[in-house]
């Protein structure tokens, strides 16, 4: 049985996806929260998500639930598609010295 949602137009998708990447680059985004987004503009159930991104339907679920503990190349390849990857974000209220 197809699960997926109904594709949202092609504006909303947009909107949602450049909200997604304004969020992540100030650091507003959990990895959670990133993910469930992610798949949701893909249109794809967790299954799905991971099999087309190469990993395990159980990283997802885990990452979803807020319990995961992801290697890097694991992100890197959740992420790809979306022209991201692992990086270091500088946490806000931090004083340089």
């Amino acid at each position: 049985m197809d699960k997926r949602r109904k594709p949202p137009d092609r504006a909303v998708q947009r909107a949602e996806r450049v909200a997604l990447y304004d969020e992540i680059s100030r650091g507003q985004v959990t990895l959670r929260d990133a993910v469930k987004r992610m798949r949701a503009l893909s249109g794809l159930t967790q299954a799905e998500f991971a099999e087309h991104r190469g990993v395990s339907i159980k990283v997802i679920k885990e990452i979803e639930r807020g319990i995961a503990n992801p290697t890097v190349n694991t992100l890197n390849q959740i992420g790809a598609v979306f022209g991201l990857e692992v990086a270091f974000v500088r946490k806000e209220g931090l004083q340089r010295e």
